[in-house]
């Protein structure tokens, strides 16, 4: 897990690599000063297909970020934490953790990515990144993510990192005035295994 670092310009969101190389992925905790990178990316059609955003203002998600206190995270106290997914040191999208109760190891965890960075392997290698971490040096014992039925890349990248499925949440929540069903992945401190050669081809 990367330290913080100064937050990136909101500009570099536009300018993925085009090599063919892989990329090179890290995590930083987020920062106030991400804030806009936050409402750009939640504002983008890509990024809302499948998940229902509410409305922010710039000011609401900075003093979010204000109250985040990372250190909190590995000594089983705070309710959220976000990081920055960096592509080639560019910022290209984020990770949510909300813990849903303590005293039992559990939390859910929640991704997205710019649209320029999507379907390169990225997210795949960040939530790698981020078990690693959580299972190593925190107290949570089972994380859980939601993810519409629709959206097959995402339930692609969720069973890359092994999140096995387990079962199906009817109408659970409304997105463009309908009700979608959502399927439910969970991962536990003992399915997770060292991280190895990654099959990243999807997201």
């Amino acid at each position: 897990m990367t330290t913080a670092h100064p937050s990136d310009s909101p500009r570099s969101i536009l300018q993925p690599q085009t090599d063919s190389r892989p990329p090179r992925v890290s995590l930083r905790p987020a920062v106030p000063g991400d804030a806009g990178l936050l409402r750009d990316w939640r504002g983008q059609p890509s990024v809302r297909q499948f998940q229902p955003l509410g409305e922010a203002s710039l000011g609401q998600l900075g003093a979010e970020l204000v109250r985040q206190r990372m250190s909190n995270l590995y000594h089983g106290q705070g309710d959220k934490f976000q990081w920055i997914v960096r592509c080639d040191e560019q910022p290209a999208g984020w990770l949510t953790l909300v813990i849903t109760n303590w005293d039992h190891g559990l939390a859910e965890i929640g991704y997205a990515l710019s649209t320029p960075f999507q379907k390169r392997g990225i997210m795949v290698q960040a939530l790698h990144l981020l078990l690693a971490d959580l299972f190593l040096n925190s107290p949570l014992e089972r994380i859980e993510a939601r993810c519409d039925t629709r959206n097959y890349a995402s339930q692609r990248v969720l069973q890359k990192v092994g999140f096995r499925q387990e079962g199906c949440l009817r109408g659970y929540f409304i997105l463009d005035d309908d009700r979608v069903d959502n399927y439910l992945y969970a991962i536990l401190r003992s399915d997770h295994l060292p991280v190895g050669p990654v099959d990243s081809s999807d997201s």
